[in-house]
């Protein structure tokens, strides 16, 4: 049993960028990993690391999708440590098609010693672009009990849990986490399957893995440290 609390936060838009598409930037319907933990070092004014977070679960809902034209500036340097510059003319600026979510709703559970920073988050919390500005809208202590199967929705799932249940998912191989700013490296990559909450939710037998919110009934899949320092091993090997 995990007691925590569960965060809804809402905004007007998200983007979650689909990593393998350039031209036309579509969005994932579910953030990666690696934005809740920037969502979660916003919160907490610094870089967090996924080692600092025992656990934690999500899902994600929005009402609809729409795409937008989108003015691009591209900048570049000479190396690392060099000042990016804008890309000399005509490659400056490009326009291009931007699909994002419509009111989207994310729910995550987190441990109990996170309520204080999402209280009071230090820095703006985003789903996705700077203008996805999000509030949290709720706060509330959460029990998740675990459970061996049920219906999910609206989540990721590790490569594994797709192929074990032959589960029907939009694969995407997407980041884990990342170190500190300015010279980010990736801390895992791995290949999920990401289930959309308009569609029909995928029956999933996963003991170890789900857990149900004992207030409504919802499961999800719950990301271990153990596991996301595992993933992290295996990239850095």
């Amino acid at each position: 049993m995990l007691n925590g609390v569960r965060v809804v936060l809402t905004a007007y838009t998200a983007s979650f960028r689909v990593p393998s598409f350039v031209g036309h930037q579509l969005t994932l319907p579910v953030p990666p990993l690696s934005t809740i933990y920037g969502l979660l070092s916003a919160a907490a004014g610094r870089w967090v690391l996924p080692d600092e977070v025992a656990w934690l679960a999500f899902r994600c809902d929005y009402e609809g999708k729409a795409t937008d034209l989108e003015a691009i500036y591209q900048f570049e340097r000479a190396d690392e440590n060099a000042m990016p510059l804008p890309k000399p003319y005509p490659k400056t600026r490009d326009v291009m098609n931007r699909e994002f979510l419509i009111m989207p709703r994310l729910t995550l559970y987190l441990p109990p010693e996170w309520e204080a920073h999402m209280r009071r988050p230090r820095y703006a919390l985003l789903l996705g672009r700077t203008q996805d500005v999000a509030a949290v809208e709720s706060m509330t202590p959460a029990t998740l009990e675990p459970v061996e199967t049920g219906e999910v929705s609206g989540v990721l799932l590790p490569l594994e849990l797709v192929v074990q249940n032959n589960a029907a998912a939009w694969l995407q191989n997407l980041p884990v986490a990342m170190t500190e700013e300015p010279h980010r490296r990736l801390l895992g990559m791995r290949v999920f399957g990401v289930l959309d909450v308009k569609r029909r939710p995928v029956p999933l037998h996963a003991p170890d893995w789900l857990v149900r919110d004992t207030s409504d009934g919802t499961v999800v899949p719950c990301y271990r440290r153990e596991w996301i320092r595992d993933v992290s091993q295996r990239t850095a090997g």
